[in-house]
């Protein structure tokens, strides 16, 4: 079996799909691009990111995956408002007021890091949060908003964007945090129970707050500025997150 060839076809094939949705989002006035892993995001993001800037995060996967933030927070050059830190056994450093604090910070920073639970073909962001903070940044506050995509979060519309947050994002990252940062009661949660979503009413639920971003009333497509532009999204030729 011709395993690069393989890959070649696979690559080529998600670059595609990419493409299509990066074209939507310009349609719609926003910012987006392909890059081709982990590494190229990480330098896009740091280049998007003004000097002196405060920078506020979401609970995202993907961001630590592409490894942003420890560079970030090694610079000197930015105050980096993170209430996602994490001990040795995977509990949280950051508990109680402090962690209110931080996520509170973060909704008015210069620049707001997050990744998604889906983006469309046709030119959607699609999140979900349990807590709201994440989602609250991504629509108002912050002066820019960088988001960050593997290529597994690409779906044709907004109908299996939906599908694929029930189905697959919110159990699998609501048991990634039972299992590996101390939350073992969320292992009764129904959805992570079940592999698919009830449409449960526990109070543990990892899906109360959905938003959909599919345009913007700020600067217009033409202007070649990077600092200018709100909205950025990045499309990763990687599978990150869940």
């Amino acid at each position: 079996m011709d395993e690069v060839g393989i890959q070649d076809t696979s690559a080529a094939y998600w670059r595609q799909q990419a493409e299509m949705a990066v074209a939507s989002f310009r349609r719609k006035r926003l910012r987006a691009e392909y890059v081709p892993d982990r590494q190229a995001a990480r330098e896009r993001v740091l280049s998007l990111i003004p000097s002196g800037a405060t920078i506020g995060r979401g609970d995202s996967i993907t961001i630590e995956q592409i490894g942003v933030l420890p560079m970030l927070k090694r610079s000197g050059d930015h105050e980096v408002f993170d209430p996602y830190v994490w001990n040795e056994d995977g509990s949280n450093k950051v508990i109680g007021e402090e962690r209110l604090r931080l996520k509170t910070r973060a909704l008015t920073a210069d620049v707001f890091l997050s990744g998604a639970n889906a983006i469309t073909l046709d030119g959607k962001v699609v999140a979900t949060d349990s807590g709201g903070n994440r989602v609250a940044a991504m629509i108002f506050g912050p002066r820019k908003i960088i988001i960050v995509a593997g290529i597994n979060k690409l779906v044709p519309d907004l109908d299996a964007a939906l599908r694929r947050i029930h189905g697959i994002a919110a159990p699998m990252d609501l048991r990634h945090h039972a299992t590996h940062h101390s939350r073992p009661e969320w292992l009764d949660i129904p959805c992570v129970k079940a592999g698919k979503c009830p449409d449960c009413a526990h109070a543990g639920r990892g899906c109360n707050f959905t938003i959909v971003i599919e345009g913007s009333r700020e600067t217009p497509l033409h202007h070649s500025d990077d600092h200018t532009h709100r909205h950025n999204i990045i499309l990763v030729g990687e599978s990150l997150g869940f």
